[in-house]
This record gives C-alpha cells, sequence and structure tokens, in this order.
C-alpha cells in the first residue's frame, strides 16, 4: 500500500509534464487503485463475512481496463493499431456486459471480464512495442513515461493471469501453503510493477 501511495504522489508531482495527453489519465488509474484496495482491504479484514468486497473489484475491473485501453489507443500511431484497440476495448464491454447479464456482481467475481481485460491489454503493450521499433520513439524510450508503465503492466499481467487462474478455478484444493507461495509471488509481482511505473515518472521527460 505504501508504494502505490509514493508511485502517485509522484505521478501527481510530475503532472504538469503530461498533463496535456491522454497520459493524465494515469494518476486516475493509480488513485482509484490505492481507493480500491484500502477499501476492499477495509472490508475483508475489518467488517469481517458479513460484507463482501467482490462488487467494488468488479466495478474497478471495468474503470481500470477500459481507461488503460483508452490510454493506449490515444498514444499509439498507425490507424491500423489504433483501431485493433478499438476492437479490444469493444470485446472487452462485451464481456463485461454478459457478465452483469448472467453473473451475480454482489457475490461473484467477473473472472472472465478480468481475463478479457488483462489479455486485451497485453496485446495492445505488443502493438504499442511494434510501434516503438517503427518509430523514432525508440531513440528516447528511456524518457518515455508509457514505456516503463507498459514493462510494468506487461510483466504483471504475464505472471499473474496464471495465479488468478488458479485462485479462481482450484480453490477447491485447500493447499494452504501452497496458495501462501502464490501470494507471494502475486506481491512481488505488484512490487515490480509499480517500482517500473516510479522508474518512469522519474526518467520521464515532456512528451
Amino acid at each position: 500500500m505504501a508504494l502505490y501511495l509514493v508511485v502517485f504522489v509522484v505521478s501527481i508531482y510530475k503532472f504538469p509534464l503530461y498533463k496535456d495527453s491522454s497520459l493524465r489519465l494515469i494518476p486516475v488509474i493509480l488513485f482509484f487503485t490505492l481507493a480500491t484496495e484500502f477499501i476492499g482491504g477495509y472490508i475483508k479484514y475489518d467488517l469481517g463475512e458479513a460484507f463482501s468486497n467482490i462488487i467494488l473489484f468488479n466495478i474497478y475491473y471495468l474503470i481500470y481496463f477500459s481507461l488503460f485501453l483508452y490510454v493506449f489507443m490515444r498514444l499509439i500511431e498507425g490507424k491500423r493499431f489504433k483501431w485493433y484497440i478499438k476492437i479490444c476495448i469493444i470485446i472487452f464491454w462485451i464481456f463485461y456486459i454478459s457478465d452483469l447479464v448472467f453473473t451475480d456482481i454482489f457475490t461473484q467475481s467477473f473472472t472472465r471480464s478480468y481475463f478479457t481485460g488483462a489479455s486485451g491489454l497485453i496485446f495492445c503493450i505488443i502493438l504499442y512495442y511494434i510501434n516503438i521499433l517503427q518509430s523514432s520513439l525508440v531513440l528516447v524510450v528511456k524518457n518515455d513515461l508509457l514505456f516503463w508503465i507498459s514493462v510494468g503492466l506487461f510483466l504483471f499481467f504475464v505472471g499473474y493471469i496464471p495465479i488468478k487462474i488458479i485462485k479462481s478455478w482450484y480453490f477447491y484444493f485447500q493447499m494452504e501453503s501452497f496458495f501462501q507461495i502464490l501470494l507471494l509471488i502475486q506481491f512481488s509481482l505488484i512490487v515490480v510493477m509499480y517500482s517500473f511505473f516510479l522508474i518512469g515518472f522519474l526518467w520521464m521527460k515532456k512528451r
């Protein structure tokens, strides 16, 4: 939680450097993530089993993935790549609407929406890397905030999707020690992701 806060504060401090681009949505995403984790943790650990934080995270998925996909769509160059990302957004929304219709938002996690959003984001990041290699951005990538954001996101989701699958569909095996290892890996992935975010904000130059 402390790392979340540090990165958010630095993002606000550096805001004048990217306030005129779509990257200005990044602090919104960071703040919403920080608030969701804080409120979700409070509900889980302080309010007990009488309350569920599932609906909070289901709503979070919609905002988180929609905003990140939008940022990549706006900043990536090339009409073809932009069109691919638009399709990703539409597919994600279709899955999210289907979860709204067929899944109880209060008691069941929108797992399909999460996997669709995460997979779509990985796809967008790959498109972004191709875009970098085909443009002059490759020469100044060290100072490009979106590059460091994308590295953090890519490493996190590539590592976390298998963990999410295990946690979602194989929880009934009741292997507590194994799940403790998964939680440790998950925590490590979060630290790695936010560390790259922090590097990006510290090294960035005005785009």
